[in-house]
């Protein structure tokens, strides 16, 4: 549960593309039926409500942590809102994209690369190999 939080709503960290889709379409599932509602049962309205702005604020959380694994500064995510250009921008550089390798100005990579000193299977020279790919819980 920890991760989940982490993942939908905290800003802190480095997301990889794997769990950004991971969380990015169980969200996009749960808020499609509220895109269809008409309204007129204000049981109903209010939880769109409620779906749809818990729906926003995990997409922002998500998409700033995959822009701060692209080593981007997280106001990029102003290009997201952009009418046509926005959803381009996000498949592509936040769902297709590889993260940058090794640490960054945001934090560890989430996929355990880096170091200045590499064996053949990617582990730094004297590291935990349990260490190098523990997935990155913020």
């Amino acid at each position: 549960m920890n991760n989940q939080k982490w993942a939908l709503f905290s800003f802190q960290g480095r997301m990889r593309r794997r769990d950004y889709w991971l969380y990015s379409l169980p969200v996009l599932v749960m808020v499609l039926p509220t895109l269809f509602y008409q309204g007129g049962n204000i049981v109903l309205d209010a939880l769109s409500i409620a779906i749809s702005l818990f729906a926003i604020y995990a997409s922002i959380a998500l998409n700033i942590k995959r822009l701060k694994d692209r080593n981007k500064s997280p106001w990029w995510i102003a290009v997201t809102f952009l009418p046509l250009i926005g959803p381009i921008f996000a498949l592509v550089e936040l769902g297709i994209m590889d993260g940058t390798p090794g640490p960054n100005q945001f934090g560890p990579d989430p996929k355990g690369r880096g170091g200045d000193k590499s064996d053949q299977g990617g582990n730094s020279v004297g590291e935990d190999k349990e260490k190098d790919t523990a997935v990155f819980e913020g």
